[in-house]
């Protein structure tokens, strides 16, 4: 489905549904300032850019897809060197999980706000070279809803190449407030004929969960110490009070089911010394906890706020 309103773009199989966020009345300009003065205002970001300012930045990873094992990680940042409180400069670093040792491809993805639409957003897209400096770069429409952002360009003009070789690009950048979607088509120009096949990339934001477990030991349970893990950051192995380990490693992630494409948590229980699979568990992506109840184990995560 389109991740903006009708009319749709070009990308419109973009395989997203946006989600209510928290940050959904301050996008949707529904909450009102107190009264402050000018310079108050002049020095202030407007609501729209501070709450997406403070829910943007963070780290992603693609969910995991067994036909697809490697994976991609994100880092949202936010560059400091933006000219003014209107406008929101975020730097964006993608790097292959199974290829450490390769350089990282580095974007800038800017916001501001519109003096030609009042409570709207503009912005541009923006490749960094090796030094981290824009060599060009593209306009963005952008789109604001109760149910997050989203943002596009124009093929006709984020376009290279010249002659029959140019190629006009379609880049969307979309975020409810736990997942960025970012796609891309490629056009030739003038014809509009596509180029490829479209890219589009899921990335969830990593979340942090505390955890509690318990191992049957004859008549009675052993308990493990609090334990603290990350979606798609591997296993770990709880350990009671005397960090003895329980004989079990945790892990937890996002996983892309391959019949419908939603996206679900996947807590994975296996045994530390051989490996295999002692127990799984599925949750909804945004669910607050997930478990594993078995007659000899009980584990439950409960997501950290």
């Amino acid at each position: 489905m389109p991740i903006r309103p009708e009319p749709a773009p070009e990308l419109a199989k973009l395989p997203i549904a946006l989600a209510c966020m928290a940050l959904a009345i301050a996008l949707a300009g529904c909450a009102t300032s107190p009264t402050t003065s000018d310079a108050a205002d002049a020095t202030a970001p407007p609501p729209v850019l501070r709450d997406l300012a403070n829910g943007l930045p963070g780290d992603y990873l693609t969910p995991e897809r067994a036909e697809q094992p490697s994976r991609l990680h994100l880092r949202v940042s936010t560059d400091q060197s933006a000219p003014d409180p209107t406008t929101l400069r975020l730097i964006m670093t993608q790097r292959q999980l199974d290829q450490p040792d390769q350089p990282p491809r580095r974007f800038q993805w800017q916001l501001q706000t519109d003096p030609d639409n009042s409570g709207g957003l503009k912005g541009h897209f923006a490749p960094l070279d090796e030094t981290g400096e824009v060599r060009r770069h593209c306009d963005l429409t952008v789109s604001v809803r109760r149910d997050g952002i989203s943002s596009h360009t124009s093929p006709t003009q984020c376009h290279f190449g010249s002659g029959e070789q140019q190629t006009g690009l379609l880049k969307e950048i979309a975020f409810d407030g736990s997942q960025l979607v970012i796609g891309d088509r490629l056009k030739q120009l003038p014809s509009g004929e596509p180029v490829g096949e479209d890219q589009i990339l899921r990335f969830m934001r990593q979340a942090g969960f505390s955890g509690w477990a318990g191992v049957r030991d004859g008549q009675t349970w052993r308990s493990a110490s609090t334990f603290t893990l990350q979606t798609g950051a591997g296993h770990i192995t709880p350990t009671d009070v005397a960090d003895m380990d329980l004989g079990f490693d945790v892990g937890i992630t996002h996983y892309e089911m391959s019949r419908d494409n939603r996206i679900k948590l996947r807590m994975t229980v296996t045994d530390t010394e051989t490996g295999e699979i002692i127990g799984e568990s599925w949750a909804d992506a945004d669910a607050e906890a997930v478990g594993l109840a078995l007659p000899d184990l009980q584990i439950g995560l409960e997501r950290i706020q």
